[in-house]
């Protein structure tokens, strides 16, 4: 009995306490857009801080002591707003808090760095932002013109490098891990990026971290990230239109010209836009069109946001095209009635179909805007993914879940967007002398007299060129009208038709028993079309993610992740499959408010196929087939505006299926299977300062990294001639003899291998910032230097082994003996500035770039010689010539300092609408940035923005 009168006695005291308890309540907005902010934090002094945070309507309710309390309204990216109150016992107040964006760039909010929101001045390695307004003044028909404009990144064929931390891999792998929403868009089977599946209109921030982040992304971001933030539906519905057109000028050089004003009248485009026949009618140059459409808005507990887009391209380069229809949403719904706790759950779902080509080869230095023959290929490509999402925060415990997962299928195959010239028409335009051809079948040697002399002179002098003319001099007799061109021609017809299977019969004097049906099915070639043959891929994808966050400034991030990736090649009809799984964890802390330390562990298992111990590491002299890889960092802030970090990170990079197993084509190039290739893996140290500088009307900061990154078992392609019989790389003459043999015709393309280290290191120096001359005129500019280093730690063992080389075929790994690696420059500057007045926005871009440092061999030989050798002629045929122009000596016109300048002019017609006009490479600089790639020539675009 006395239990139970002390229970109710004590129950009275709580309910009167609770009573007579002082509340402030009230929500948290957004001071422009009126938005409720869920997470903010309402917080006050006693002996400790004490507060609570806001729901997900931005609603708070606080219990506060009698008498007078300063209260701060804090959030990551805004400014503080502190509010005394003076509250009475018992007293319930309502409050409502506008909070206003901090136009400190130091306070942006990032997610990245630790996969968790966090300020830009925190993070203990280099990161660069663009925002939504940095992208709309682009006006980019892809990402990849806004990404390239940000000091230290480079986009080569759509690949994207960080700090010369890659070089250039044709459309197979990439050390930089690209992210949506912190889900990676990278290709399952080749680990590349089709730029076409990133929402482009629906973007709000991208986020480029310099540097390894293996161990929070695992593979592929041993060079750094790219994550891509979408934008989230607002209180107020919201619709946006674009429409954009850009017009190819003229190149400087007038034969590059490939297309006249009949054009696309004769359907000779592979792609043509909506408008083309209608409102372009007039335009003879190829030209691109797009259509973006996105609407979002919040429908009870719902988000609902969704996006439309209709690219066209005509391509500047014959055959680089690219057709592209998407179309993605997000469904998130947050669950009602949680309290302080948040909970949403959703799914994000995606779908492309790319109809695109590009080439890697040209048909001559004089038709540089034209594709070799070898490089007759397009592809057609149709891509699904939906991603179930689910988040979970309970604040006043300081954790969170989240769990993330994937199912991806995409379908696509090769197209040749040209029809290829028969054989009676290659023939015709060589000027075929049949009369020469019948007198040789009929024993008159006379137009072979030629070649003849020249091997006799070839025997007397050892000289190669007194050969290679008899054998040119000869030809001519033949095919007296041949260029190099015409050639090509010729040997990529054989490629595609092949030759008789039994030609080592002519060695000894034997025609081919296969002869007759051979013939028969060059005068039949529809006999010779193969059917279609599609690629197919799947992903599965889960992660679980953890987050701890404690009072002193402590929190952990952990979580798993497991993948499955199975893959169809349609060209050989094998099926590939690869299991990853991996455990993360990351320890970060903020101690006295000055010191940010971050450390973090991964550990992975990898396999491909049966291959089950794809990463050794050896454990106290044990193996397990697990890799960790480890990170650590800091942030000090020496001042209210100065900041020193460090930081180390590992990184691994595991091949892709393609680079390991599959025989492809891309682009026409093959790539061969290597099935001893090896993850690469290494790390990445960096010191930087960033300093926050504010003198009158001028504010921003400026930032000083120094950074090293090292490389073992890097991998890298090297391109040379294949034997489509066996997929061998012709590594000597005798190789070539056996091809022949062989019948089954040779391959251009790369072949992917591990060679030694590469150790990369340099200096970035950039500024970011706003001039504002008053309330309706402001400047806004970005400036960055970058120094690289990129060298080949073992080139010297490498010259050594290729001074043995004594066969005229035998394969180098790059152009020169020097020691830098391939296709990376030493400097490059960039500099983007706006100038905003009212309603009117005019800007520009500079680009500077120095030359690159070595190439692949296959392309170029730029030792010193007395006369050409063997793979130089190969080279002059493979790579053409026009007027004496080769390969060769363009490059070394070419291949030196260049800049290009984008100019634009905004103007923002009412609130709903807007205009901007382009011209990309104001001055129609040529440029290359690789041998045999070209950059567009000047460009002219207009763009509206219509929002509802």
């Amino acid at each position: 009995m006395k239990k139970r009168i002390l229970i109710t006695l004590f129950a009275a005291l709580l309910f009167s306490f609770s009573i007579s308890a002082q509340i402030l309540k009230g929500h948290v907005y957004d001071a422009t857009t009126n938005e409720p902010l869920a997470g903010a934090s309402v917080t006050y002094k006693l002996k400790d801080t004490q507060g609570v945070v806001t729901d997900i309507n931005g609603a708070y309710e606080v219990h506060l002591p009698a008498g007078g309390v300063d209260l701060v309204f804090s959030y990551v990216g805004y400014e503080d707003v502190p509010m005394p109150i003076v509250i009475s016992k018992g007293d319930i107040m309502q409050k409502d808090v506008y909070m206003k964006e901090s136009t400190n760039l130091l306070e942006d909010v990032v997610v990245s760095a630790g996969r968790f929101e966090q300020k830009l001045s925190d993070v203990t390695v280099s990161m660069d932002l663009i925002k939504a307004s940095d992208i709309a003044r682009q006006a980019p028909t892809d990402i990849t013109s806004t990404l390239q404009t940000i000091p230290g990144v480079d986009i080569i064929d759509k690949q994207p490098s960080i700090r010369g931390g890659g070089g250039w891999t044709y459309s197979v792998g990439a050390r930089s891990l690209v992210l949506v929403d912190g889900m990676s868009v990278l290709s399952p089977q080749n680990g590349v990026i089709n730029w076409n599946s990133v929402p482009l209109e629906n973007v709000q921030q991208v986020e480029v971290i310099k540097g390894a982040s293996s161990v929070l992304y695992g593979s592929s971001a041993l060079n750094g990230i790219i994550n891509i933030r979408t934008a989230r539906p607002g209180l107020t519905p919201q619709t946006r239109f674009s429409a954009y057109v850009g017009i190819y000028d003229d190149p400087d050089n007038s034969d590059y010209q490939w297309s006249d004003k009949s054009f696309w009248k004769e359907d000779k485009y592979p792609v043509k836009p909506l408008l083309r026949n209608s409102l372009f009618s007039g335009v003879r140059n190829p030209l691109y069109e797009g259509f973006d459409l996105t609407h979002s808005r919040r429908i009870g507990n719902f988000d609902v946001s969704g996006g439309l887009n209709l690219f066209t391209d005509e391509g500047y380069r014959q055959q680089g095209y690219n057709k592209r229809f998407h179309i993605n949403g997000n469904l998130t719904y947050y669950q009602p009635d949680m309290g302080m706790k948040l909970m949403n759950y959703g799914f994000n779902v995606d779908f492309l179909s790319n109809k695109y080509g590009d080439f890697f080869i040209w048909r001559s230095p004089g038709e540089a805007y034209r594709p070799s023959p070898f490089t007759n290929m397009g592809r057609e490509s149709n891509n699904f993914r939906i991603d179930p999402f689910f988040n979970f925060t309970n604040p006043e415990r300081g954790t969170s879940h989240k769990v993330k997962g994937r199912f991806y299928y995409s379908a696509d195959n090769v197209v040749r967007p040209t029809q290829s010239a028969s054989i009676t028409d290659i023939l015709g335009n060589m000027g075929t002398d049949a009369q020469v051809i019948q007198n040789i079948a009929n024993g008159d040697y006379t137009a072979l007299q030629p070649l003849m002399t020249g091997v006799i002179k070839w025997l007397g002098s050892d000289k190669l060129s007194d050969l290679m003319d008899g054998v040119f001099g000869s030809l001519d007799n033949i095919f007296p009208n041949a260029t190099t061109a015409d050639y090509c021609d010729l040997i990529s017809w054989v490629m595609s038709n092949g030759l008789p299977s039994d030609m080592g019969g002519l060695l000894e004097g034997k025609l081919p028993s296969d002869l007759v049906p051979w013939l028969s099915g060059v005068l039949n070639p529809k006999r010779n079309q193969s059917p279609t043959r599609t690629d197919k891929n799947y992903d599965y994808y889960l992660d679980y993610q953890f987050n701890k966050k404690w009072d002193g400034g402590a929190q952990i991030t952990t979580g798993l992740t497991y993948e499955h990736i199975r893959t169809f090649s349609g060209e050989t009809e094998e099926v590939h499959q690869s299991d990853n799984v991996a455990a993360y964890m990351q320890y970060d802390q903020r101690f006295w408010d000055r010191l940010s330390v971050s450390a973090g562990v991964r550990a992975e298992y990898y396999r491909i196929d049966k291959h089950y111990r794809e990463a050794d590491t050896k454990v106290f002299g044990s193996k397990i087939p697990f890799r960790p890889v480890f990170r650590a960092g800091l942030n000090y802030q020496l001042a209210d505006y100065s900041f020193l970090r460090a930081s180390f990170g590992q990184g691994y990079r595991n091949p892709s299926i393609t680079e390991k197993y599959l025989r492809k084509d891309i682009g026409g190039v093959g790539v061969y299977p290597n099935y001893n290739v090896q993850p690469e893996k290494g790390f990445n140290a960096e010191l930087g300062f960033k300093q926050g500088y504010k003198a009158g009307n001028l504010q921003g900061f400026a930032d000083v990294a120094a950074f090293y990154t090292q490389y073992k078992d890097m991998v890298e392609f090297q391109f040379g001639l294949f034997n489509n019989a066996d997929l061998s790389m012709i590594n000597s003459v005798t190789d070539a003899i056996q091809m022949l043999k062989n019948g089954k015709g040779f391959g251009i393309g790369a072949q992917f291998h591990n060679v030694s280290k590469a150790q990369i290191y340099g200096m970035e120096i950039s500024t970011n910032g706003m001039y504002t001359f008053n309330k309706n005129a402001k400047l806004l500019y970005n400036l960055g230097y970058v120094y690289t280093e990129p060298r080949d730690a073992d080139y010297k063992k490498r010259n050594a082994l290729e001074n043995t080389y004594t066969d005229p075929l035998q394969m180098k790994e790059k152009s020169n003996d020097g020691k830098y690696l391939k296709y990376r420059p030493k400097h490059s500057f960039k500099a983007t500035l706006d100038f905003q007045w009212k309603r009117i926005n005019i800007g520009a871009n500079v680009n500077w770039k120095s030359k690159i440092l070595a190439v692949d061999y296959i392309m170029l030989d730029e030792r010193s010689k007395s006369e050409p050798d063997l793979l130089d002629y190969v080279r002059g045929i493979l790579f053409g010539s026009s007027n004496g122009e080769t390969l060769a000596s363009y490059w070394k016109k070419h291949n030196t300092d260049y800049a290009t300048v984008d100019m634009r002019f905004g103007v923002k017609a009412t609130k709903e609408v807007a205009f901007q006009f382009m011209i990309n490479n104001l001055l129609n600089k040529e440029y290359s940035y690789r041998p045999m790639a070209v950059g567009a020539p000047r460009t002219f675009v207009v763009k509206m923005d219509v929002t509802f």
